[in-house]
């Protein structure tokens, strides 16, 4: 968070979420949970997912616009629901941005920060970046950390293939070598990752704790006012509303049947 902005204590905060596709729902569901009394908009850049294998400038100019649609939409608070976004994007939106701005990354490392041993997965980006063990370390200097992409991940979510065998099958080519380490806690790093946590603590057993980023939930306790009744939610997307109202609807659990199109910055 960078900066704080007054307003009425009576007004219904209204809280902006945003990912490249339906994974930042992970996030979007915590905080409806924990504060039904809030507004929400959420915005899926469907027209772009998945961000892991575009470039950090790319991902820094989609993320400038969409915080400024949502700045246009009154957001009182801006979540960006995504890691890679999180790990490349957030101080260049958070410098010029009169709302408070928060990322995905620091409320799962402070969770996984007191083990010896973690393991991190995530988009190619994101781990490219290596901003989860620059943190990790920050926090635990003897900390052992391995990070490694798994790119399928996004695109089996997208398109409901989360449940399946192949899908399991995916998991385990990928995570073989983190688990030859025998993590003690595992970084989802990624909001679609959630998705696949079935098949992913399958595999890697009970003596891994998985970790991702719900519990930014918790974080905003300190920012979010409290007041009666219960909130709505806008959903925006920027490619092909029905699949994401029909993904959001059949993995998530999310109603997203109003979700309205919204191309001006394609």
């Amino acid at each position: 968070m960078k900066k704080e902005r007054r307003s009425d204590k009576n007004k219904r905060l209204k809280i902006a979420v945003f990912d490249s596709g339906i994974g930042g729902l992970t996030v979007y569901n915590a905080l409806k949970k924990r504060y039904p009394f809030c507004d929400f908009i959420y915005y899926a850049d469907t027209a772009h997912v998945p961000y892991g294998g575009k470039s950090g400038k790319t991902i820094i100019a989609y993320a400038e616009k969409i915080v400024s649609f949502l700045l246009r939409k009154k957001a009182d608070l801006i979540v960006c629901a995504c890691n890679t976004a999180s790990a490349v994007a957030i101080d260049s939106i958070s410098r010029h941005c009169p709302v408070p701005v928060y990322g995905v990354i620091d409320a799962a490392v402070s969770e996984a920060a007191a083990f010896s041993r973690v393991a991190v997965i995530g988009t190619k980006l994101t781990v490219k970046s290596g901003v989860y063990e620059k943190k990790l370390m920050k926090r635990n200097k003897n900390i052992r950390v391995r990070s490694l992409p798994a790119p399928l991940f996004v695109p089996l979510v997208e398109e409901g293939w989360a449940g399946t065998e192949i899908a399991a099958k995916v998991v385990e080519i990928y995570l073989a070598p983190l688990k030859r380490m025998r993590p003690e806690a595992l970084i989802l790093g990624c909001t679609h990752y959630p998705i696949l946590r079935k098949a992913i603590a399958a595999f890697m057993g009970p003596a891994t704790r998985l970790v991702d980023s719900s519990s930014l939930a918790g974080a905003l306790s300190g920012v979010v006012r409290i007041c009666a009744g219960r909130g709505k939610s806008d959903f925006y997307v920027s490619d092909d509303p029905a699949h994401f109202v029909k993904m959001a609807r059949e993995i998530m659990k999310v109603s997203a049947g109003r979700a309205r199109l919204c191309t001006e910055f394609l």
